[in-house]
């Protein structure tokens, strides 16, 4: 094996490193160069390299964060809020409610009945019954005695219902007889 050192082209050849010759510098130093490079090119200062900058920015940044998680929370529980009238609130604020469309919630009495396409029936709660023309086609477990949100308007006096939607299932009927029997009207069967 042949000995490069101090061979003419290789890496060996000069004992020293070229910047060996220039005195050490200081940190201060080499900032204070860089510095008065940049002021030179019309640059103040070197932007800093904090991701967010000053402590403003991050308290603007997670006060942004924060209103924005506050908004789709508050968004969030005001939808799965109660989104039905009761048979007594609705029939309240008939007036108010006029044709617009809303959803009611009941308890089917046992006066089911066809007419054409149009099925008839009563719904009631806390001792106010509505008239009810559903022009909707009934879930599988629509019955009498069962409770169910209907989507409609008002039609005079009575709810215009184009869709039925069984409130619970034939197992909660089945575990909880007594909270539905309890809403019936005097001398009806449940």
């Amino acid at each position: 094996m042949t000995d490069l050192r101090g061979a003419p082209g290789s890496r060996y050849d000069d004992p020293e490193p070229s910047d060996a010759a220039r005195p050490e510098r200081s940190h201060a130093v080499r900032l204070a160069e860089a510095r008065a490079l940049l002021a030179s090119a019309g640059v103040d200062r070197p932007r800093d390299r904090n991701w967010l900058g000053s402590r403003r920015r991050q308290v603007v940044a997670a006060c942004i964060v924060l209103a924005a998680f506050g908004y789709v929370a508050f968004q969030f529980l005001t939808s799965a809020e109660q989104y039905f009238l009761t048979t007594k609130a609705a029939v309240a604020e008939r007036a108010q409610l006029g044709t617009k469309p809303f959803r009611i919630e009941g308890t089917v009495e046992h006066d089911v009945r066809q007419v054409g396409r149009t099925i008839r029936f009563d719904i009631y709660a806390d001792g106010v019954t509505v008239g009810v023309d559903s022009s909707g086609s009934p879930p599988q477990l629509f019955q009498p005695g069962i409770p169910v949100v209907l989507v409609g308007h008002w039609q005079g006096n009575v709810f215009a219902s184009d869709q039925i939607m069984v409130k619970h299932s034939a197992r909660y009927v089945a575990a909880h007889p007594g909270r539905l029997k309890s809403q019936l009207p005097s001398g009806a069967k449940g």
